[in-house]
Parts: C-alpha cells; structure tokens; sequence
C-alpha cells in the first residue's frame, strides 16, 4: 500500500454530510508539459525495457502507430499540474506540507490520513510526443469502513483524460482509504509486520535482451495460459529514479525517516511503478502489434522494498472472439508475499 501525497497547505477540513455534497461534480486540471521523448526514456531505462515502439518512429510506424509512441503507464505524467509557477509563494520550508504529486483532486478531508488502495485504467488513445493532456475528475462513491488501520472512509474518483484536439487518451478509477490512525497497538503491529531484512528470493532479474520479432496472435491463447513472469531487482537508486521520472514526491517513496514514521519498513515502490512493471511483463508477451486495453482493477495488498524482486505474473482467465481479446489475471510478487493483484484485458491481432 501506498501513503496519498500530502498538500502544501493544511486540507480544509470538513464533516462527511459536507463531503457528500461533492460527489458528483466535476473539476477540470491540464497538464504541464508536453509528452517528450526525454520523460519516456528517463522511465524505459529503469525498467531496462527495450521496446522498439518506444525508440524509434520508423518501428512504431511499422506497427500501426503515427510515430515514436509513449508506454500508458505514462500517462498520468502529462496530466500533472506543475509544483511551482511563477507569482506563487515559496512553498519549501520547514512549516509548509509536501505538495501534492499527480493529478491533484484537492478534496478536503474528513480524516487526515491516507493510503492508495486500488486503480483501474482504461486506454483509448495512443500517445505520441507533442500531445498536451487535460481533463477532469470527480468524487463518485463514499464508503466509511473499519479497518486495522483505524476507522476511516474509502473514496472513489473517476478520471477523463483527452488531448488538447479533444480525443478521449484514458479513464481511471481510483480508490483510497482515508482514516484515523488507531493509536499504539495498530502502528507498531504494521511496523513489525514489515520490519526486518527481506528474505533473499530464488528469482533471478529478467534479462533486458528480448527478441522483438515475435508476434503472438489471437488464435494462439487459450484460457489457462501463463504469460512470462517479469522480474526485477530493486535498489534505492531505482526506487528513487521511477518516483523521479513519475514526478510523484511523496516522501515514503525517497525518504526513509518518513517512510519508517509511516510504519514501513523503508522506502517503497508506488503504484505507478507496478503499473510499469505490469505493461513491461505485458507488452513482452503480446508483441509490438499487440495493444493493452485496460490495466486493472488492481489493489496494493503489500509493500516492495530495497533490495526486494519483485515478480510480475499473469495466467488469461477469459477469451473474446468478436474484439480479439484477452482478459488476464495479473499478481505482482515480492520476497514476503503478494504486494499487488488484479486483472488486464489485451487486443491481439488475428
């Protein structure tokens, strides 16, 4: 699980009759910056992923697309607001609280802790560099729970988002659990549950060197099949930098004092990384002529660490003849367990 970014300022807070009444309404956002070629290769190359779409015009064209196009997992890169713009007062000081990451939704908050839960993705869209992103967002769906962590309120926000010139690039679901930290017991019992040096996993790296050349085709996947696991090695080094190219600075994922404060263990990998991670294994096993249609729903049910493998797999759980697709149940693994599963739907060529 991951901890919500914190805002600069101090939420306001509100009751939950009061948050009620946003459900439903909808606020726009527009991203900084443009799709680039530079934010592409800053995340392939810590993932070591090599695919030809992603370096060159001439091999994305020879597959369908326009030209040099952007792994999905990106997207929400360009849909981000900046941290800073000129006119705006210095926010870094020792009073101030973290800005926000990503496509802030500045809901106010009825409790003041908070952990990403679960996403879905749905992709329409290619993305090429140039493209510029905005949307929208809304809260749709409000469920108070209990839980380990203490009492608290599952909130659901549905994201658009569209090029400039108007077409639909993606939509996203997202859940995250707001609660009151139950106090002693609850904290320490989360921290020894993570603490400890991580168990050495048999599982090797996966090999950057990959061949290309093969296509997998619709007729080819049958229900039961297993996609190739994807394995990779994390050191803080690589933890930081995808948090880096992602823009997403909340400090769990950079600093260890805060992310020890937080009760894990050390510094953890965020959810756009699984993500990553996910169309990584993914793409391998569908080929360049492939198209991943849907990533998730997914939930965090764990935490990767330094020095963790994490292991991505998949078995196809369903087939569609009349759209070519193939529905997968995906898991992300770790040295202690399951830190991630969920489900993706893939197009295959005839």
């Amino acid at each position: 699980m991951t901890d919500a970014p914190a805002t600069m300022d101090e939420p306001k807070k509100v009751t939950l009759d009061e948050l009620h009444g946003w459900i439903g309404r909808e606020h726009g956002f527009a991203g900084a910056d443009d799709v680039s070629r530079n934010d592409i290769r800053r995340k392939l190359e810590v993932y070591c992923n090599d695919c030809p779409l992603h370096y060159g015009d001439a091999a994305a064209q020879a597959h369908g697309y326009r030209g040099l196009v952007a792994p999905v997992a990106l997207t929400p890169l360009w849909a981000m607001p900046a941290y800073w713009t000129p006119g705006e007062p210095v926010f870094y000081a020792p009073d101030q609280r973290q800005k926000p990451g990503g496509i802030r939704t500045d809901l106010p908050v009825v409790y003041a802790k908070g952990v990403n839960t679960a996403t879905e993705w749905e992709y329409f869209e290619p993305l090429y560099p140039g493209d510029h992103l905005e949307g929208n967002w809304k809260l749709v769906e409000i469920k108070p729970r209990q839980t380990r962590l203490g009492d608290g309120i599952f909130l659901t926000v549905e994201t658009s988002i569209f090029k400039q010139s108007g077409e639909l690039v993606a939509k996203n679901r997202n859940t995250g659990f707001r609660y009151e930290e139950k106090s002693g017991t609850e904290k320490e019992k989360r921290a020894k549950e993570s603490s400890g040096e991580p168990e050495r996993s048999d599982t090797e790296a996966t090999s950057a060197t990959f061949d290309w050349s093969r296509q997998l085709r619709f007729g080819d996947v049958a229900v039961g099949d297993t996609v190739p696991p994807f394995s990779m090695w994390l050191s803080y080094q690589r933890i930081v930098m995808s948090v880096a190219v992602d823009r997403m600075f909340s400090g769990i994922h950079h600093n260890r004092e805060q992310a020890r404060a937080s009760g894990f263990q050390d510094i953890i990998y965020n959810t756009r990384s699984y993500e990553m991670q996910f169309e990584t294994m993914l793409r391998r096993w569908i080929g360049l002529d492939g198209r991943l249609k849907k990533l998730g729903p997914f939930r965090m049910t764990g935490s990767s660490y330094p020095d963790d493998i994490v292991t991505t797999r998949a078995r196809v759980i369903e087939i569609r003849p009349d759209d070519r697709v193939a529905k997968i149940e995906i898991s992300a693994h770790n040295n202690r367990g399951v830190a991630a599963r969920g489900e993706a739907e893939v197009t295959l060529p005839a």
